[in-house]
């Protein structure tokens, strides 16, 4: 993806004694450094800048940064431990409840890139793909994944050449076949189906048509200026779908170009949780939706969620670690995530 135009960027140099206090300080939002400050004022006495540790009078009226630190810290772990708290991760430096959860011991364990054992929503060539469904499977095999789901349009995606029933139970049909050539490599393949969740809320297609299905993403393509309460009626209507199996994209956002549509999202969440259906991540980088900031939310209330890459070629399966960043920010760890289980787990879980 290339980007028109200039982009400003700062270059700050400081000493090496100084490196760890300038990298935490520039990776902590501003509410998480000033949490920080007023601990390190209030336990120890002392101003904390990018600079270093120092006495809250300056002495002799030299700058922070003249001062040098009162406390050496080679590392930002370093840093956390002189304020009597365990290293916390750039992800969480919001002060959205890391300090306390820090101090009590809770911080979790976050999901990391190599927890990933596969993904779901992806499109072959049948619908508005650029690969074929071979292709990205052995892409899949690259990547160390031990299962793969495809998961191309359904009919009212007629722009992205949306699958009517017969094709898709031609393309089913074909998939199967494949199915047994990968799970001799090691691969496991399921099949699905991003079927669009329509404005009554009703599916695209019938519900003998998604019993074919491993699996179901309902996703909102259309309608996206609908009124808060509709579409929330729309959402709430599929997901109660006893096939429905993910929510993609859920609040339908497409970043620099179109805002989410109007949602109750706190109900949609809570109808998830109940009805079991895992709210995606999508990690496409035009998406990141779910935004981190209501994956805590999703957690509360009994949410599970799951990255997808929304991957329309090989190359688009590359965008999973956006969306592990995002989970990451999230608070999010491998019990949160379906793409963590393994390939039988995975199997288990999409029975609805």
């Amino acid at each position: 993806m290339i980007l028109s135009g200039n982009i400003q960027s700062d270059l700050r140099v400081v000493s090496e004694a100084q490196y760890a206090f300038a990298l935490a300080y520039f990776t902590g939002s501003k509410a998480h450094n000033i949490a920080l400050r007023g601990r390190a004022l209030r336990l120890k006495g002392l101003s904390l800048n990018e600079y270093g540790f120092s006495p809250a009078a300056h002495a002799k009226g030299k700058s922070a940064k003249e001062l040098g630190s009162s406390i050496a810290c080679r590392d930002e772990a370093a840093i956390y431990r002189a304020l009597d708290l365990p290293h916390i991760p750039p992800e969480l430096r919001e002060d959205m409840g890391e300090l306390e959860a820090a101090e009590q011991g809770r911080l979790p364990e976050l999901v990391t890139d190599k927890d990933i054992r596969g993904t779901f929503h992806c499109h072959t060539d049948w619908s508005d793909g650029l690969a074929d469904a071979e292709t990205m499977a052995k892409a899949a095999l690259a990547r160390g994944w031990s299962y793969l789901g495809l998961a191309d349009h359904s009919v009212s995606q007629r722009q992205a050449h949306g699958l009517d029933a017969r094709r898709a139970r031609a393309q089913i049909a074909l998939w199967r076949r494949l199915r047994e050539k990968f799970a001799r490599k090691g691969l496991r393949l399921f099949l699905g189906t991003e079927c669009d969740i329509l404005p009554d809320g009703s599916l695209d297609f019938d519900d003998r048509t998604l019993a074919l299905f491993d699996y179901v993403v309902a996703a909102v393509h259309s309608g996206f200026s609908m009124e808060r309460k509709a579409m929330t009626r729309r959402i709430l209507k599929a997901l109660e779908n006893p096939r429905v199996t993910m929510l993609a994209h859920p609040t339908g956002r497409l970043l620099l170009q179109r805002d989410p549509y109007a949602v109750d999202l706190d109900a949609v969440l809570k109808a998830a949780a109940r009805r079991g259906v895992y709210m995606e991540i999508n990690a496409h980088p035009m998406r990141l939706d779910l935004d981190w900031r209501q994956l805590q939310r999703a957690t509360e209330l009994g949410a599970r969620c799951v990255i997808n890459p929304d991957a329309h070629d090989a190359d688009g399966l590359d965008a999973m670690p956006f969306g592990v960043r995002i989970a990451r920010k999230g608070w999010l760890t491998r019990k949160d995530l379906i793409n963590c289980l393994d390939a039988g787990q995975v199997a288990k879980a999409l029975v609805k």
